[in-house]
């Protein structure tokens, strides 16, 4: 009877430790993967209207990203944190002509964004966490195309190197989080950072 008494007693001494452990995990690292960013979807929305308009049209597209990388801070308030992500994608695509199917050339679109964050956590406990975030910011765009095309019956070389800065944000209407210290989570909403976002955290 005594050996159990003092295995219970040390079983809730460690679990009161442990808690006491995760209360004092102010500091958050994420490192995520989403799919479906606003700024390719706005990008492709517009380059495929224009293309109503030419004889081109895109193939071979390759996407990378949006790649996130977070850092929150949380406060005292275990519902409250607050911080900043940096986001990175990139989209390029070859252009052909639309009769022919001959490369003409290609574009490449290279985007990243920095936006403060704000999370409020509807259920925050020691394994397991649901939250909503709000981010808002500033993005990059950066657009090389290089093809060839054809006006008036004549051969023109379409090349374009610019940037941009554009207003971004992130909403994600519900976030999932399990684990202690090292956390796998999972979001959903619309943004620079996409519909679907998943990825792993660390707490510290």
């Amino acid at each position: 009877m005594k050996k159990m008494v003092l295995m219970v007693a040390v079983a809730i001494m460690t679990a009161m430790s442990a808690n006491a452990q995760n209360e004092d995990l102010h500091h958050e690292l994420s490192l995520s993967y989403g799919l479906g960013s606003i700024a390719q979807f706005g990008d492709g929305l517009g380059e495929g209207i224009g293309l109503v308009f030419t004889n081109t049209e895109y193939d071979d597209g390759t996407i990378l990203g949006p790649i996130s990388l977070e850092y929150f801070y949380h406060f005292n308030n275990p519902r409250l944190a607050l911080g900043a992500s940096f986001t990175y994608s990139k989209w390029d695509s070859d252009v052909l002509d639309r009769s022919s199917h001959q490369k003409l050339g290609d574009r490449k679109r290279n985007f990243f964004s920095v936006m403060p964050s704000f999370k409020s956590y509807w259920i925050n406990k020691n394994n397991f966490g649901l939250y909503s975030k709000v981010s808002a910011g500033v993005g990059f765009l950066s657009v090389k195309d290089n093809f060839k095309n054809y006006k008036d019956g004549k051969e023109v070389n379409e090349k374009k190197d610019d940037n941009g800065a554009y207003f971004m944000f992130q909403l994600s209407f519900v976030g999932v989080e399990f684990g202690s210290k090292f956390r796998g989570f999972a979001e959903l909403g619309i943004g620079d950072q996409g519909f679907l976002q998943a990825g792993v955290r660390y707490k510290f």
